[in-house]
C-alpha cells in the first residue's frame, strides 16, 4: 500500500534524520480549531452507541492535528519530567510507583517497549496508560501555560464527525486505502499524518486508524457487560488492529486506566474558557 503525505509540514517532519534528538521543550504541535456547535452523538449500530444517542452542545476548542508522537513524548521521559510527582494524579502516581498492576512492563516511567518505539520517532506513541497520557498533558500545560488535556469523548466525536454526523471522518463509505486499519494489512502503526485519506471535516488526521486514543470520559458498563474493573475510561478511534467497524466515528471502547496496548495512544486538546 502506498501512503502519500498531507500538509507540507508533515513531509518535513517525516523526513528528518532518524537520530534527531527529542529536544528539551514540550510541544503541542499543529492544532486545528474545532468550532462550537450542537453535536449528534452515538448511532444505532451497537448498544454502547445507541445507549448515548443524543445531541449536545460542545464548546469551541483546539485539537492536535495528529496523535502525540514518540518524539514529542520522549521529551517528557528524557528530561526526567516523567519522574516528577506534580504531573501525576494521585492514582497515577501510585501506579507509576508500583501500585496496582504493571502487566509486565519493564518500567512504568517509560511507555511499553520504549526503546523499540524510540527508533520510530514520528509514529504515534503507544503502550501508554491513561495515567501516563494524563500526566503528559499536565506537564505540557504547565510548560506552555495553556489549558492542555485529553479530550472528552463528546469533543473527540465532534472533531471526528463534524456537523453532518458522518460514520467515518471522511464521509459515508469505508475504503481500505483511506486509513491504517486491519484492512490495509500494515499490522503496525505508521508515521502520523501519512495516510492522506484519513482526514476529518476539521482537518484532523488519523482519527479512523493508526492508534486508538484515550479520552477523559468515564465509561459506565451496560447491564450485561462484565469488566475486570469498575474504574473505566473511554477510548475512541480506530487503529491498525481494528476493522472498519471499529474505525467508525461513533465506536466506543472501555479500558481500565492502567491498561496499555501497542495500538493505544492519545491526542491533545487546548480548551478555551
Amino acid at each position: 500500500m502506498t501512503h502519500s503525505t498531507g500538509d507540507s509540514f508533515i513531509d518535513d517532519w517525516v523526513h528528518k534524520q532518524p537520530g534527531a534528538s527529542a529536544g528539551t521543550e514540550a510541544s503541542i504541535g499543529l492544532t486545528k480549531r474545532i468550532a462550537s456547535g450542537y453535536q449528534r452523538l452515538g448511532s444505532r449500530f451497537h448498544p454502547r452507541e445507541y445507549s448515548r444517542e443524543k445531541t449536545i452542545y460542545v464548546a469551541e476548542f483546539d485539537m492536535a492535528h495528529t496523535p502525540v508522537t514518540v518524539n514529542q513524548y520522549a521529551v517528557f521521559v528524557e528530561t526526567g519530567a516523567a519522574r516528577q510527582q506534580p504531573w501525576w494524579s494521585q492514582d497515577g502516581w501510585a501506579w507509576v510507583n508500583g501500585g496496582g498492576e504493571g502487566w509486565g512492563r519493564d518500567t512504568r516511567w517509560e511507555p511499553d517497549k520504549w526503546q523499540d518505539q524510540r527508533a520510530r520517532q514520528y509514529h504515534p506513541v503507544v503502550g501508554v496508560t491513561f495515567y501516563e497520557a494524563e500526566a503528559y498533558c499536565a506537564w505540557v500545560a504547565a510548560q506552555k501555560k495553556q489549558a492542555v488535556r485529553l479530550p472528552t469523548e463528546a469533543e473527540w466525536e465532534r472533531a471526528a464527525r463534524g456537523d453532518d454526523g458522518r460514520p467515518f471522518p471522511w464521509g459515508d463509505d469505508f475504503a481500505p486505502t483511506r486509513a491504517n486499519t486491519f484492512e490495509s494489512e500494515n499490522r503496525d502503526t505508521l508515521p502520523v499524518g501519512t495516510t492522506e485519506g484519513d482526514v476529518s471535516p476539521f482537518g484532523l488526521m488519523d482519527m479512523a486508524g493508526n492508534a486508538q486514543e484515550w479520552t477523559t470520559s468515564v465509561y459506565t458498563p451496560l447491564p450485561d457487560e462484565v469488566f475486570p474493573s469498575a474504574n473505566l475510561r473511554v477510548a475512541r478511534g480506530g487503529s491498525f488492529n481494528d476493522t472498519a467497524y471499529g474505525a467508525r466515528t461513533t465506536y466506543r471502547r472501555a479500558y481500565p486506566p492502567d491498561y496499555f496496548y501497542p495500538f493505544l495512544g492519545f491526542r491533545l486538546i487546548v480548551e478555551y474558557h
